[in-house]
């Protein structure tokens, strides 16, 4: 499934999405890097779409199973993304607020879609050409809405951690990776994460 204009994604535990947060807090580095790690996993997740198969069935189990997935790796980042608490520079609190706002809405995309996808009857070939396309609507207008991290990478101090970030690195790497590839039966573009120099273009 092809992520447009980046998304965002974490591969790491809680424990180490929260390193370097001491009594005092972590600094717009530290925040960031762990950021990034917090939606890393999410994003692998999300553009390990299943192949295509000629097989309705086959295709909409798979369907399901990866739209199943997305959605726990989206709420396992939402949680990494409160523990590790609102950005270090002003207006932070608003900023994450904003994050966990979009990667929300990513997450609800993800979930709607598998409701639509589970409706299907896989018997009924027919039904499976005509309806998994809206089956899968809500992550196709995911394409043309600002991504989460844009929001956040639009602060400057946060832009130039995000640059400076191995985990955002791997991040932005990890959307690029999945432009070509669109989701099988389904629209060409997925959900909306990051652009620009912040977060991948």
């Amino acid at each position: 499934m092809r992520t447009s204009r980046g998304l965002a994604a974490l591969l790491v535990a809680p424990a180490v999405v929260l390193a370097g947060c001491g009594p005092s807090g972590p600094t717009v580095e530290q925040w960031t890097d762990s950021m990034c790690a917090a939606v890393l996993p999410f994003v692998r997740t999300a553009v390990d779409a299943p192949a295509e198969t000629p097989d309705p069935a086959q295709r909409l189990r798979a369907l399901s199973d990866y739209l199943t997935r997305t959605t726990q790796a989206a709420d396992g980042a939402l949680g990494d993304l409160d523990r590790l608490g609102p950005a270090p520079v002003d207006d932070g609190e608003a900023l994450s607020a904003r994050l966990q706002g979009g990667l929300g809405e990513i997450r609800s995309a993800f979930s709607g879609a598998r409701s639509r996808v589970d409706a299907i009857d896989p018997a009924d070939a027919a039904a499976v050409q005509r309806d998994l396309p809206v089956a899968l609507e809500p992550l196709a207008r995911l394409a043309g809405t600002t991504g989460p991290l844009d929001e956040v990478t639009g602060n400057p101090a946060i832009a130039s951690a995000f640059r400076a970030s191995t985990a955002c690195t791997d991040l932005t790497r990890t959307a690029e990776q999945a432009r070509p590839t669109p989701p099988p039966g389904g629209p060409a573009d997925a959900p909306n994460g990051s652009t620009g120099e912040g977060g991948g273009s």
